[in-house]
């Protein structure tokens, strides 16, 4: 079980699940450097659209012409209908935000975090123990955060051993603890 890395998140935006943002403009001809927030940055060269907000609030929708990938930085080059660099200026830290039924499929087994946030977690024999509240990842861990009842946090490993079974629709994750773990 696991989840994508970068949320491409849907907490703070309105519903809308953030893929990337305009860092600067690029060159003189309105081109816009993007910063991919996606563990699928290949995506944007399948976009034909880049629909820009404002903390959560749309702003307008860029027509792509070309995407390509900056050299060094991670990045991508996008040139637009946007023809001049101080047009392109102003849309620096723009969110580049689709609806969730525009996210990459996952295989199975893998999910997105914001889809576990907010599962209840479940023991066999304990019972409901919590809620999933956060996810940690850390180099090659991840780690749900889950709060009980009395408020307080647990970490519960995402791996097989620990997490049994994720159901989403149902809102639960089945898990099977060692003891000391809760």
């Amino acid at each position: 079980m696991s989840t994508s890395s970068k949320t491409e998140d849907a907490f703070d935006n309105g519903g809308k699940v953030a893929v990337g943002y305009i860092a600067a403009a690029h060159g003189v001809k309105g081109e816009v450097r993007v910063v991919p927030l996606t563990d699928f940055p290949e995506r944007f060269w399948r976009m034909d659209s880049l629909d820009l907000y404002a903390d959560g609030v749309f702003v307008r929708t860029l027509r792509v012409g070309h995407v390509r990938a900056h050299e060094s930085k991670g990045e991508l080059i996008v040139q637009s209908d946007v023809s001049d660099r101080n047009e392109a200026e102003k849309l620096a830290g723009l969110s580049i935000l689709i609806s969730p039924e525009e996210r990459v499929a996952l295989p199975e087994g893998v999910f997105w975090v914001d889809d576990l946030i907010g599962l209840r977690v479940a023991d066999a024999e304990s019972g409901v123990l919590g809620v999933v509240e956060d996810f940690i990842s850390s180099g090659g861990s991840e780690v749900y955060v889950v709060r009980d009842d009395g408020g307080k946090l647990h970490y519960i490993p995402a791996v097989e051993e620990f997490v049994k079974n994720i159901d989403v629709p149902s809102k639960t994750i089945g898990v099977k603890l060692i003891e000391g773990l809760w």
